[in-house]
């Protein structure tokens, strides 16, 4: 077996307890992480800033695909239509960016979303078996 396969076969092993186990909690590197309310909105703020600076690069690079030939002649018109073709695929590198940006906003936005409703009904069943209510001191 040679060292590329031996360490896709190392690969393969730690992540297979992802799929197996359904969990991610230190299957490689032995740690784990949590996130509070607040980092999740500072998580959400950055992918949507994320987001906006694509948007905006994609209406500067607009002028990247209309680029004109300087002359009627084959190398100019050749140029011309090569650079286009650049600047098209450039913005829609930029709007694939943009759109995933967009989505992992979104997947932040839902997880937050559930945390805080879980977390509402949480606080809301402790403080109705409570016998006498939220206590000082507990």
């Amino acid at each position: 077996m040679s060292n590329g396969q031996a360490h896709r076969a190392n690969i393969q092993t730690q992540l297979g307890g992802m799929f197996t186990t359904h969990t991610t909690d230190g299957t490689i590197t032995g740690g784990t992480f949590t996130y509070n309310e607040s980092d999740m909105r500072t998580i959400i703020n950055n992918w949507r800033d994320l987001a906006d600076s694509y948007q905006k690069s994609m209406s500067s690079a607009d002028i990247m695909s209309r680029i004109d030939p300087p002359a009627e002649d084959f190398a100019s018109r050749t140029h011309a239509a090569a650079a286009n073709r650049s600047g098209d695929s450039y913005k829609q590198y930029l709007e694939h960016n943009r759109r995933y940006c967009k989505e992992q906003a979104e997947l932040f936005q839902r997880t937050l979303d559930e945390y805080l409703d879980i977390e509402h009904a949480t606080i809301t069943e402790m403080n109705q078996t409570a016998p006498e209510g939220p206590q000082s001191g507990i």
